[in-house]
């Protein structure tokens, strides 16, 4: 019971970083339109069973003030194609620093969504609980 305990405790305070870091990121970062231009495919040596582990992240073209920039995003959707736009971040003090905007979001969704997921059985324990529909 302890662990069931700690994990949405743990779950929520990441959750709750990644949205202050996602928040300071679009303090000091200006937006813009990028275009994938290619796929980056790390192919991993591990091997989970027969099959063969492989990362996908998309390659961002985006211009700032006439200069051309590209990065490796860290967030891939299977919609994400090849001449699809996306909105870009880009660091003001730095243009060549830059992440994919719906990346930000992603991960706060995900590390919330398994916070609930831990949290609620907790509460219909303790609703039934009080009402003395089960007594353990």
């Amino acid at each position: 019971m302890k662990l069931y305990v700690f994990v949405p405790i743990i779950l929520f305070v990441v959750t709750l970083v990644l949205i202050v870091n996602g928040n300071n990121k679009m303090n000091k970062y200006n937006e813009c339109t990028g275009t994938i231009v290619r796929f980056y495919e790390n192919t991993s040596e591990l091997r989970v069973g027969s099959y063969e582990t492989k990362a996908v992240s998309p390659v961002v073209s985006y211009s700032v003030n006439g200069r051309t920039y590209e990065f490796t995003g860290n967030y891939y959707s299977t919609s994400m194609k090849v001449g699809q736009e996306v909105k870009v971040l880009y660091n003001k003090e730095d243009n060549s620093k830059a992440t994919i905007k719906t990346g930000i979001y992603f991960a706060p969704i995900i590390t919330g969504g398994l916070t609930l997921l831990f949290i609620l059985p907790i509460i219909i324990y303790l609703v039934l609980k009080s009402k003395g529909i089960i007594s353990f």
